[in-house]
């Protein structure tokens, strides 16, 4: 766990009820160890502490801290990341009402992404907004985004590398998909019409699976806005160009023909799928495009089709963890629950567990989390329970958020619960429009009602345990 992180949250809390001297004090102190963690490459999992930071930031934004939250993600400074997330604080901003202050926090995420000099970054940055925005329903600004990102994309340097050209045409598609999901359907539509002909002059013979990826989710998104006849034909140079591929390059050809054949099953052209997947040389990439039939038979709600082909290439719990794998990446989780347990998929129970935290039902997630067995280990455990105690206590379900909390054994998931049980206090009375120095005084009252225990200020006495716990762990010398 990060030594920032405890600190940090703990930061936000006290600033929030009045305490800004000493809450700006361990932010600080948060954002130098994260920066010296970064630095010198210190990281207990696959998040940098940097990444860590920002993502508390968020938390503390969808809690109504913006200002707190806009501070601690100018003060990362990351290139990449703090752009992103400002843009996702601008959402919050302008879902309360706030548009003024929504709009100058866009304006600040779009200024810091548009001075990267290096044109990919620059682009994929700004498009990282647009895809934040658009997540968080504020589609009225994505346009103008994606038209930044647009003449950015028209900066890279295609002559420097062919790998440029690649990426470039991946930014492009990045953005046709986000002008779609706004129902810029024409726009997206213009759009594809002039990648294609960028994606027929790739190099076949230094990227041939590039060239062909990108013709098949063209395709793809083709099919998405309703232009048929334009998806097949862009399927068929696929296919053509798969089938172009030199015979010293058999398992580039094999696996290319396997994309093929997924694509047009993805499309419902079973037939055609199968019949592609038949010629394919190589032995694992036909079982591969047979399985990616059977999965996309099983998504088109065919699961006889699905049951008979999966059985037939001898991989049918491979075919059925795909389909689960498509309605967890739908959230679609009670579809997911139900074929988890009928082929007995226990390993990815803690998946499902996980979504349905994600839509709000901590009660779910606390009930398959309980029931895997053999039982979690200690760590991966008090991750999931303080996700799960956060999620009680954004709905307000304090006691439950409590008890979950206090059966947390590592010290630092102890404190990320207890804390975010405190803020969603503060969170609570802020939705009342109660000022801020009066929140004290009515939690004072109003958690005897809640508890039924004392009248003692229990947000005060969580943050004291949540102190004491960070304090604890906190490097020397971070504190004072």
């Amino acid at each position: 766990m990060l030594q920032s992180q405890p600190l940090s949250e703990s930061g936000s809390w006290l600033s929030s009820v009045g305490q800004e001297a000493k809450g700006k004090q361990l932010l600080k102190e948060a954002i130098h160890i994260a920066r010296s963690q970064t630095a010198t490459g210190c990281s207990g999992s696959g998040t940098s502490p940097d990444e860590s930071l920002l993502n508390r930031a968020k938390e503390y934004a969808e809690a109504g801290y913006y200002g707190f939250a806009i501070e601690m993600i100018t003060g990362m400074d990351n290139p990449v990341f703090t752009p992103i997330t400002m843009a996702e604080v601008a959402g919050h901003y302008a879902k309360a009402g706030e548009d003024q202050q929504a709009t100058t926090v866009l304006k600040q995420a779009l200024a810091i992404a548009q001075r990267n000099d290096h044109a990919l970054y620059r682009t994929m940055t700004l498009i990282g907004i647009a895809e934040h925005l658009s997540q968080a329903g504020q589609k009225k600004q994505v346009p103008q985004v994606l038209e930044h990102a647009l003449k950015s994309a028209s900066a890279i340097d295609e002559a420097q590398s062919g790998q440029n050209a690649s990426m470039k045409i991946s930014q492009m598609l990045r953005i046709v998909k986000q002008f779609a999901f706004i129902g810029q359907e024409r726009r997206a539509i213009e759009l594809l019409d002039q990648s294609l002909p960028k994606i027929r002059t790739l190099a076949d013979k230094r990227f041939p699976l590039d060239k062909i990826s990108q013709l098949i989710e063209t395709a793809a998104q083709y099919a998405a806005l309703e232009q048929k006849n334009k998806a097949l034909s862009t399927l068929a140079e696929a296919q053509k160009a798969a089938q172009a591929i030199a015979i010293d390059e058999a398992q580039s050809k094999s696996d290319a023909l396997a994309r093929v054949a997924d694509a047009y099953a993805e499309l419902g052209n079973f037939d055609q799928a199968r019949q592609i997947a038949r010629a394919i040389e190589n032995v694992n990439a036909r079982k591969r495009a047979f399985l990616g039939i059977a999965i996309a038979y099983g998504k088109a709600g065919y699961s006889d089709q699905a049951v008979k082909l999966a059985t037939s290439i001898g991989n049918r719990d491979a075919t059925f963890r795909g389909i689960v794998r498509h309605y967890l990446n739908s959230g679609q989780y009670d579809q997911a629950f139900e074929i988890i347990q009928q082929w007995n998929f226990k390993d990815m129970l803690s998946e499902v567990a996980f979504g349905y935290l994600e839509t709000g039902q901590p009660e779910r997630a606390l009930q398959i989390t309980l029931s895997i067995q053999p039982p979690l280990d200690a760590r991966h455990k008090d991750w999931r329970f303080s996700a799960i105690a956060r999620g009680f206590a954004k709905q307000g379900k304090f006691d439950q958020a409590v008890q979950v909390a206090q059966a947390i054994t590592d010290k630092s998931y102890k404190a990320q619960a207890l804390t975010a049980i405190a803020e969603q206090y503060v969170a609570r009375e802020r939705e009342n429009k109660e000022p801020i120095e009066k929140i004290l005084f009515v939690l004072t009252n109003s958690y005897n009602s809640l508890f039924g225990s004392s009248n003692k200020d229990k947000a005060s006495k969580i943050l004291d345990q949540a102190l004491q716990v960070a304090q604890s762990i906190a490097p020397k010398g971070a504190t004072q």
